[in-house]
């Protein structure tokens, strides 16, 4: 559901190149230097707010959190404080104008709508299909970010929708392959990791979070380095048999691969100590005329420039 929201939020602002609002006369109050150059309608913060709260809300009326009392009440508050303080955050901070929240939360409406009716029957679709169902996914992902409209500036939209493809890819393949392991329950919903607070206990529970996150880190620390060494040939590859992705401001792998020969190849500019003396002497000289130098040092009409080879004419101040 986020995904959809960042992808459709970015679909639309590289489609319409709205901006954000002038700043002056308006004082913008942001720590983001990126988030200046997107375009400002819809906002994307008040989509998945909006999308997030709405979904949470949702499954708190319909007692899918077995939720109770006062717990049930402050629930429902927390979820709806939190829309409304992001939303009226992003107008805040100067950072979108009204039209821009309203649509921004209109969508997040629609994807938490669609989310809710068919977000359980496209799981189980992918869990109790074949691989092919996976590849059909990861297919429709591929040919959105093919048609991602371009914007009229270099807008960092496009980035964030194909890092959220990516990530969603992943999900699939991951929910897909999960679902088939004699370790997935298959309650509430297909592919569901196994877990039992009370069979657990709370040491064992912290201790499988944090033991978690540090998987992420090593995995993210080994993963980099790989793909950054992986990647660029592949995508050499991709240009050369003609399949790669035209986008006006980005940088042709080809034309990666070129700069970075270069610099390997170029020496660094520094000063030869054994040319320090001879531009020096070059110094010396303040006008050449004909094949006489004149020196501004006091010398003799028989020296001759140890430079061009010709004779010195002595100028005295």
């Amino acid at each position: 559901m986020l995904a959809l929201g960042v992808f459709w939020s970015g679909f639309i602002k590289d489609l319409v190149c709205l901006p954000r609002p002038l700043s002056p006369p308006l004082t913008r109050i942001t720590m983001s230097g990126s988030a200046a150059l997107e375009y400002g309608f819809p906002s994307t913060h008040s989509t998945n707010a909006v999308s997030v709260a709405a979904y949470f809300i949702y499954s708190v009326h319909s007692g899918q959190t077995n939720l109770d009392g006062h717990l049930h009440t402050l629930a429902l508050v927390a979820g709806y404080w939190y829309a409304v303080s992001i939303v009226f955050g992003r107008l805040y901070c100067g950072m979108h104008g009204y039209f821009d929240v309203f649509i921004g939360s209109a969508l997040g409406i629609i994807l938490a709508a669609l989310q809710i009716v068919y977000g359980p029957m496209f799981d189980i679709w992918i869990a109790e299909g074949g691989f092919n169902r996976v590849l059909i996914t990861i297919g429709a992902i591929l040919l959105s970010v093919r048609f991602h409209p371009e914007p009229a500036d270099n807008c960092p939209c496009f980035d964030d929708s194909v890092s959220f493809a990516g990530v969603v890819m992943g999900i699939e393949l991951g929910h897909w392959s999960f679902s088939k392991s004699p370790h997935s329950w298959p309650y509430p919903g297909p592919a569901t990791v196994p877990f039992d607070l009370a069979e657990l206990g709370w040491i064992k529970t912290i201790l499988r979070i944090v033991l978690g996150v540090v998987i992420v880190f090593l995995w993210r620390a080994a993963m980099k380095p790989t793909l950054l060494r992986v990647l660029p040939p592949l995508f050499r590859w991709i240009e050369h048999v003609g399949l790669s992705l035209p986008r006006r401001f980005f940088t042709r792998a080809r034309q990666v691969y070129l700069e970075t020969l270069t610099e390997m190849v170029l020496i660094p500019t520094q000063p030869i100590p054994a040319s320090a003396a001879i531009e020096e002497r070059r110094q010396r000289h303040s006008t050449i005329q004909g094949n006489s130098c004149i020196s501004n040092i006091t010398s003799t009409p028989k020296e001759t420039c140890g430079i061009c080879g010709s004779a010195i004419r002595s100028r005295r101040s």
